[in-house]
């Protein structure tokens, strides 16, 4: 091979290989975005939603409905929080923080509200969630600041999909 097809050849493909590196690193790559179920964490019993607000990784937020029903009571909850996910390949440090609407009500009568309340908490935990769509699913510690007190010890698991 003389130097002169050497170049050409390098020349031809230089555009595609820096192409396939600017396709991996684009800020502007869809948000990846995520449905889960959760039990345990500031929902109680919650579905939520969770986009990141560019890419991958990074900053993102979540909203959800949740609650639980016994016999004579219950609870109604709205978490809604930003987090921070750092990590590659799928697998995620989470680091979040945000507010849930607790509202007590009685069993037999949703619209007979016994009491309401903003409940902050923090998230630490890890995510595992695929770089296309797929099961994703997450393990955290949830410290709650409840009007009654700081609870350290407390946390939930989350199932869901990557859409």
């Amino acid at each position: 091979m003389t130097v002169r097809k050497f170049c050409v050849m390098v020349l031809l493909a230089l555009p595609i290989t820096i192409t396939a590196t600017a396709q991996e690193r684009d800020p502007f790559l869809p948000s990846a975005k995520t449905i889960y179920g959760e039990l345990g964490g500031p929902g109680v019993l919650s579905l939520n939603y969770d986009q990141r607000f560019k890419g991958e990784k990074g900053l993102g937020f979540r909203i959800g409905i949740g609650g639980l029903s016994v016999v004579l009571a219950g609870i109604f909850t709205i978490p809604v929080g930003i987090n921070y996910l750092d990590g590659a390949d799928g697998h995620y440090f989470e680091l979040g923080a945000g507010l849930s609407g607790f509202t007590a009500y009685n069993g037999s009568d949703f619209f007979k509200i016994r009491n309401s309340t903003l409940i902050g908490y923090f998230t630490l935990g890890y995510r595992y969630q695929p770089e296309k769509t797929g099961f994703t699913g997450r393990i955290f510690v949830s410290p709650l600041i409840t009007p009654g007190g700081f609870y350290p010890i407390y946390g939930g698991i989350s199932v869901g999909k990557r859409l």
